[in-house]
């Protein structure tokens, strides 16, 4: 899976936010605003093939987080991008 290549990360009223670009009528009830971790591993990824084991990698490499816990994060970070339709996949 990928990032979409549309989404960019925009800092609105100090919260780092995904907004979609060159999307007209855009629904603001649907802002994902995203915490530091969150925003560090969108910016790690950029437009890289990446999956749940990669985004543990990269938590386990700059925290100082047991494996597990990492995967565990890594699982939910992904299911969110999903659930926000931010993600492209490589079927």
């Amino acid at each position: 899976m990928k990032l979409r290549t549309d989404c960019k990360i925009r800092k609105i009223a100090g919260e780092s936010v995904i907004v979609r670009m060159g999307k007209l009528n855009v629904d603001m009830t649907r802002v994902i605003s995203l915490n530091p971790t969150s925003e560090w591993l969108w910016e790690q990824i950029g437009d890289e093939e990446f999956d749940v084991e990669k985004v543990a990698d990269l938590l386990t490499a700059e925290y100082e987080v047991e494996r597990e816990v990492a995967l565990f994060d890594a699982q939910k970070w992904v299911d969110m991008l999903k659930e926000a339709d931010l993600l492209v996949s490589n079927d």
